[in-house]
């Protein structure tokens, strides 16, 4: 079986790009478009495809160790997490300094509210998204997601091992609960904790359908193109649209979208096999983990240069920090800008720190087994 699904890699650049521009308010200009101020749901396709691709990469795997699972989880997760937090954090050390010394105050105080000191220590831990006296969005808030994605990683290394026989109805019945505590709003676990297990454990569900299918399901490209534009055009409308219990049927529907653009058989799986849609599929961990600092760091610039011009680059409207330089055309054309730099910054933080921290959970691992090999050596030498 594959060992990469690249249609689906492709659907997670569009989806991260699309979050980057739901986190952009530019008056006039498309970020202001329906599809886009409801593409934060697109977090819920993040989780049914990491379920998706867990489950293909370990599921079936004899001899996994909890030790070595959770590392290679760590280094592929927390360099960035922990790089992007930094940024985030000096970012506030310049506001303090920016207050101390010129009496300049952004939207809020400086290490206060979302920055307050005492969600340093739950953002280090990766835990401000799992306890109801932690505040998620704080500091880099879009590592929320991180923080339930990793240990939700944990969970699912528990259902595959002590669940091993029954891991399956494990990972359907762990989703099918956490769905209905959504429809009830139970405070029982955060409403962050019930998204991510629900659109988890259900795209490992969703891979064991697949699996199951893999040799046996066939069908023609025109069929399989059929399908495929209908579910673009599902996700359109359910992406723009405000119904009750939106983001349970979003969730449904993006696990029916993994499990049929994992085969690629029609028309938008060869389009999102093109190189440009694979490497923003490549970076969109990069992208989603830096647009906020990159848009703080856009919107401070506007706010300060309004403040020495009188012009309004940054006004306030209805509670949210928008973004106005001069025209619709101007401001889609930075809106479009902003998406480039996103992308290039990605493209370094990708290479410096996400394949870094990889390359040195790989090096720990050779070096483990090297002294391995040297021990079993030694003792082989004693013996003798």
């Amino acid at each position: 079986m594959k060992k990469r699904f690249e249609a689906l890699d492709a659907f997670r650049g569009i989806c991260a790009l699309s979050v980057v521009v739901f986190h952009m308010y530019l008056i006039g200009s498309i970020t202001e478009l329906r599809f886009f101020r409801g593409s934060s749901i697109f977090v819920e396709f993040f989780f049914v495809l990491s379920g998706f691709v867990l489950a293909h990469g370990y599921a079936y795997k004899d001899g996994l160790k909890f030790s070595t699972f959770m590392k290679s989880r760590f280094f592929r997760l927390y360099p960035l997490h922990f790089f992007m937090f930094f940024v985030m954090f000096a970012f506030e050390i310049c506001k303090l300094l920016a207050y101390k010394f010129g009496g300049f105050v952004f939207n809020n105080l400086p290490f206060t509210n979302s920055f307050a000191i005492q969600e340093i220590i739950p953002n280090l831990l990766l835990v401000q998204a799992w306890t109801p006296y932690t505040d998620p969005l704080t500091f880099n808030f879009p590592s929320w997601s991180i923080s339930i994605e990793f240990y939700m990683y944990a969970l699912f290394f528990g259902s595959i091992v002590a669940c091993r026989k029954n891991k399956v109805a494990t990972w359907l019945s762990s989703s099918l609960v956490a769905f209905m505590l959504i429809y009830f709003q139970s405070s029982l676990l955060t409403p962050e904790v019930l998204r991510g297990i629900s659109c988890f454990f259900g795209g490992a569900f969703t891979y064991w359908v697949f699996m199951r299918t893999a040799t046996t399901l066939k069908l023609s490209h025109t069929i399989g193109t059929c399908i495929e534009i209908l579910l673009f055009s599902m996700i359109v409308f359910v992406v723009q649209s405000t119904f009750d219990h939106r983001s349970s049927v979003a969730s449904v529907l993006f696990m029916v979208t993994v499990f049929c653009f994992a085969f690629e058989f029609g028309a938008i799986s060869k389009i999102l096999n093109a190189k440009p849609f694979q490497v923003i599929g490549k970076l969109s961990y990069s992208m989603y983990m830096t647009h906020a600092a990159i848009l703080f760091c856009l919107i401070s610039t506007a706010m300060i240069i309004q403040k020495v011009t009188g012009i309004p680059f940054a006004p306030m409207i209805d509670d949210v920090r928008m973004l106005d330089f001069g025209s619709s055309t101007i401001n889609n054309l930075v809106a479009l800008v902003i998406i480039c730099i996103v992308i290039a910054i990605s493209s370094m933080t990708y290479k410096y720190i996400e394949l870094a921290g990889q390359k040195l959970n790989a090096s720990n691992k050779k070096t483990n087994n090297t002294d391995k090999y040297n021990s079993k050596k030694k003792v082989q030498a004693s013996e003798t």
